[in-house]
């Protein structure tokens, strides 16, 4: 049986990068060995002199592409508030927040690393939002896309 254990980052500097996931998502330290670090949460960063040397037969990987062909999603309830913490923080964005066609919010951003990264508030939060400017169950369910069992589910 093969079990999902976590995403791997590597990390020009993974002190750097430990602090900018802690800073950001608080995530847990379940690891700590000096050039790997594992997050509780599923995401490990490694140094990239570890990974040149276990991964890549000790060449040095090509530096990341313009365009990231993944990125690490991340919800929250308060994205307008997460937006300000980028702004604060100086953090490189994408965009800023932006509207998907099914009414949720996001916004996309840089690690250290130049790995891409979404925070989007949660579709609970986009339905009890829609809840509260009076929209039906039908309505909400043709504004997010999600079915309206789902919908009922959260409503309750």
């Amino acid at each position: 049986m093969i079990k999902y254990q976590s995403v791997v980052l590597i990390c020009e500097d993974v002190r750097v990068s430990l602090a900018f996931y802690q800073k950001l998502f608080n995530l847990e330290v379940e690891l700590d060995i000096g050039g790997l670090v594992n997050f509780k949460e599923g995401i490990s960063l490694w140094g990239q002199k570890i990974a040149s040397e276990l991964v890549y037969n000790g060449t040095t990987p090509s530096a990341p592409v313009d365009r990231p062909r993944q990125e690490l999603y991340f919800e929250t309830d308060d994205i307008d508030g997460f937006f300000e913490i980028l702004q604060r923080e100086s953090i490189r964005c994408l965009h800023p927040i932006q509207k998907a066609p099914w009414h949720q919010r996001t916004v996309r951003f840089f690690d250290p690393d130049q790995n891409l990264i979404e925070v989007g508030e949660s579709m609970e939060e986009v339905i009890r939002r829609f809840e509260k400017e009076g929209k039906t169950t039908d309505q909400i369910a043709e504004l997010t896309m999600m079915p309206i069992d789902v919908i009922s589910t959260i409503l309750k």
